[in-house]
């Protein structure tokens, strides 16, 4: 990839004062987003209306992923169907999991049992969150910046990256959250700020990373495409 066969070359075309804002905005994001993770993570946990609506909504979601990824008009790569296909149906068995949960279900439980469970609840809650921020992030950018042919994210490169770094932070935080039983109603507090003290700075830099390959990423030239959910799909689709 000629991102990492000249990076000085990408990154002059790219553009130092670009590059460095996209960093600082991706480690912003990126903290924000491990702070929702391990909070959603307590709610599914201590709440059974929270992990039912949740479920909910990663069932939908990953139906939608997976629907817009296997029934694109144009077809994408092999590979990009299998990793965002692979991912898709993990967020509806995340989400048909969440219904299976009882109440209270978390005091039953040894830690080592729950480590898994929350391993598969934060990577895909992190997947979630980051790809359906991205296509936000894409129609709002092409919307003020009015460069409809440029979005944030639109090589597969790009995708591949937020779908690595999705799983990679979502799994990390699930782990340290299970790990550290910070769910528990009688060590929520200490356990909670300590999982925060470790979940968000990982947050941060996994966002700086990808904000700063993502903008390298956009100045390469690919014959891939990705596209974001925009009006005129909802149109055609009538």
């Amino acid at each position: 990839m000629e991102a990492f066969r000249d990076p000085a070359g990408v990154l002059a075309k790219a553009g130092l004062k670009q590059v460095l804002l996209s960093g600082l905005l991706g480690a912003v994001i990126g903290m924000v987003i491990s702070f929702l993770v391990i909070c959603t993570l307590v709610e599914i946990s201590l709440s059974y209306f929270e992990a039912v609506l949740f479920g909910f909504i990663l069932v939908l979601l990953g139906g939608f992923i997976l629907a817009r990824t296997m029934c694109s008009p144009e077809q994408p790569e092999r590979l990009y169907r299998i990793i965002l296909g692979t991912t898709s149906v993990m967020v509806i068995l995340s989400g048909l999991f969440c219904f299976a949960l009882q109440e209270d279900w978390h005091k039953s439980m040894s830690v080592h049992q729950k480590v898994p469970i929350y391993f598969l609840l934060g990577t895909t809650l992190s997947f979630s969150i980051i790809f359906g921020m991205g296509d936000i992030v894409n129609i709002c950018g092409t919307r003020c910046t009015g460069e409809d042919e440029t979005p944030v994210f639109h090589t597969h490169a790009q995708i591949y990256l937020v779908v690595v770094a999705a799983v990679l932070m979502g799994a990390v935080e699930g782990l340290i959250f299970g790990l550290l039983d910070a769910e528990d109603d009688v060590y929520l507090h200490n356990q909670f700020e300590r999982t925060r003290r470790l979940c968000i700075p990982i947050g941060g830099v996994t966002g700086a990373v990808v904000g700063v390959l993502n903008q390298m990423f956009r100045h390469v030239q690919t014959d891939d495409d990705y596209g974001p959910v925009s009006q005129d799909d909802g149109r055609s689709d009538l």
